[in-house]
C-alpha cells in the first residue's frame, strides 16, 4: 500500500496470518472389546478419554515426542545396565480397588450387562483391547462420579502392579534392569501440567542389598547423559535432572507426584529444570519395593518417568493437550522423531470466561475432582482453567455456597463464542444433575 501524500508508519503494525485447522472432533461414544481368558468382554470408554486410548504413541512407526524420548532413554539404560524390554501386552483393567488410592481420582468401568467374568477367569488379566462404536450411556453417567463400579474394575492408573508381579514371577540377577512402558489413566484438576491421561516408563532394577543409593544415582546419571544429548536437538534451556527428598516438597506437589504419593512410599523425586523451586517440575519417582518382595541378597528399585511431562519440558510444551491434539500441524514439527522446540499454531488463542455459583448439598463434601472431571468431559477438553473464586457460608443457615471461574479455551483451533457458550449452559445442566447441587 502506498500514499500518495506521506509515508505510512509501521512500526508496530500486524499481519494476520490465517492457517486452516482440523475440524471440531465429533466424539462418538466407544466400547472397548477384550480377550478375558476364553471369553470376550466389552465396556464403554469414558467420555473424557474416547480421543485418547489406542493412539500408539509408543508404536514402531510413531514418530511422536514421547515415543522419541521413550527410545533414547532405552537406548541410553541399555548402554549400562542389562535391559529387558517387557513388549507384551499389559492389563488395561484391573479388578478391585488400590490400597491407598482416593476413588476420586480412579477412572472406574462397568463391563457391558451380562459380561461379568468369573473370578478364574479375571485373574488371567485383560488385553489385547479393541475398539469399537457404541451408542449407549456414558460410563459416567452409570457410575456416580468418584464412586467404585458395582463389579469394582478400573482403568489402570499406574503400571506398579504389573512391575510388583514380574517381580514375583521372575528370577533376577543384581543390576538387571525391567523396562515397562504404556498409559496410564488418572483423574485430576484441570491444568496446563496435569494429565488425566499420560504415558508411564516403569524401570525395575535389581540390586544387593546395601547398595541401594549408588545404584540410584548411576541411574540418575545416566538419565541425565540422555537428557543432555535430546538437548541438542532442541534450542532453550538446557534441562538437569536432581533427586529430592520428600520432606523438602512440603504441601506444593504436582498431580502426577501427589498420586505417587497414594501408591507407596516415596524415596527420592525426580525434578527436572533449572530453577531453585522442585514444584511442579517433578516428572518421576524412585521407589523400593515392599518388604514382601525383597528377598536377604537382593532389594528392587523403581523408578517411574512420566514421559509425557518430560516431553513437554524438553519441547517447550506449555499445554499437556497439545500431545493428544489430532491436528498434523504437530507432528509435522517432529519429521522423523526430531525433537525440536515445539511452536504454537496461534500467537492469541480466542479465551473466553465464564463463572458458575451453586449450593452445595448439606452435610456432603464437594468433590471438586469430580467437578473437573465433568467439565471435561462436557466441554471436549476445552477449559483450560478452573479456580474457585468464592467460599461463601450462609448466617443462620449455615449452607455453602461455591463460586469456580471456568476458562474455555482451545489449545489448536479458534474457539467461538457461541460454542463457549453453549458449553457453559451444558455444563451448568450438567453439574445440579450429576453432582446433586443448586444452581444459583
Amino acid at each position: 500500500f502506498r500514499s500518495q501524500d506521506k509515508s505510512f508508519c509501521v512500526e508496530g503494525a500486524l499481519n494476520h496470518v490465517f492457517t486452516r485447522g482440523t475440524a471440531p472432533l465429533c466424539l462418538t461414544p466407544v466400547s472397548c472389546k477384550t480377550q478375558l481368558g476364553s471369553q470376550k468382554v466389552s465396556f464403554q470408554v469414558p467420555q473424557v478419554l474416547v480421543d485418547k486410548i489406542n493412539r500408539g504413541f509408543l508404536e514402531v512407526n510413531s514418530s511422536h515426542p514421547v515415543r522419541t524420548i521413550k527410545e533414547k532413554l532405552s537406548a541410553g539404560l541399555s548402554q549400562d545396565f542389562p535391559l529387558h524390554n517387557i513388549s507384551s501386552c499389559l492389563p488395561l483393567l484391573h479388578q478391585g480397588h488400590p490400597d491407598g488410592v482416593c476413588p476420586s481420582n480412579i477412572f472406574w468401568i462397568t463391563l457391558s450387562p451380562g459380561e461379568a467374568p468369573s473370578t478364574e477367569t479375571t485373574s488371567q488379566g485383560l488385553g489385547n483391547a479393541v475398539l469399537c462404536p457404541h451408542f449407549g450411556q456414558d460410563t459416567d453417567k452409570n457410575v456416580q462420579e468418584g464412586c467404585p463400579a458395582p463389579q469394582q474394575f478400573y482403568l489402570r492408573p499406574s503400571l506398579l502392579p504389573h512391575a510388583q508381579a514380574i517381580i514375583k514371577e521372575r528370577s533376577f540377577s543384581p543390576g538387571t534392569l525391567q523396562l515397562l512402558s504404556g498409559p496410564v489413566f488418572r483423574k485430576c484438576r484441570i491444568a496446563p501440567h496435569s494429565t488425566p491421561v499420560f504415558h508411564e516408563l516403569l524401570l525395575v532394577l535389581a540390586v544387593s542389598r546395601g547398595t541401594e543409593s549408588s545404584w540410584i544415582q548411576m541411574l540418575v546419571d545416566n538419565i541425565q547423559t540422555t537428557l543432555d544429548s535430546l538437548h541438542q536437538g532442541v534450542s532453550g534451556v538446557k534441562p538437569s535432572i536432581s533427586l529430592q527428598e520428600p520432606t523438602s516438597f512440603g504441601a506444593e506437589l504436582n498431580d502426577f507426584a501427589a498420586f505417587e504419593g497414594q501408591l507407596g512410599e516415596i524415596q527420592h523425586f525426580l525434578c527436572v529444570g533449572t530453577g531453585p523451586e522442585p514444584s511442579g517440575s517433578c516428572v518421576g519417582v524412585i521407589r523400593t519395593a515392599p518388604e514382601e518382595f525383597k528377598s536377604p541378597e537382593l532389594v528392587f528399585v523403581l523408578a517411574s518417568l512420566n514421559l509425557d511431562l518430560l516431553a513437554m519440558l524438553l519441547c517447550g510444551i506449555s499445554d499437556w493437550r497439545m500431545l493428544w491434539t489430532s491436528d498434523r500441524r504437530f507432528l509435522r514439527q517432529f519429521p522423523e522423531g526430531e525433537l525440536r522446540l515445539f511452536q504454537s499454531f496461534s500467537l492469541y488463542p480466542p479465551s473466553y470466561v465464564h463463572d458458575v455459583s451453586f449450593w452445595v448439598p448439606d452435610g456432603e463434601e464437594f468433590d471438586e475432582v469430580a467437578f473437573h472431571t465433568l467439565a471435561r468431559r462436557v466441554s471436549g477438553e476445552m477449559v483450560v482453567s478452573i479456580q474457585l473464586r468464592d467460599n461463601f457460608q450462609q448466617p443462620g443457615t449455615g449452607r455453602r455456597s461455591l463460586c469456580y471461574r471456568v476458562i474455555f479455551q482451545s489449545c489448536d483451533r479458534a474457539l467461538g463464542c457461541r460454542e463457549a457458550a453453549e458449553m457453559q449452559l451444558h455444563l451448568r445442566e450438567q453439574v445440579q444433575q450429576q453432582l446433586g447441587v443448586t444452581l444459583r
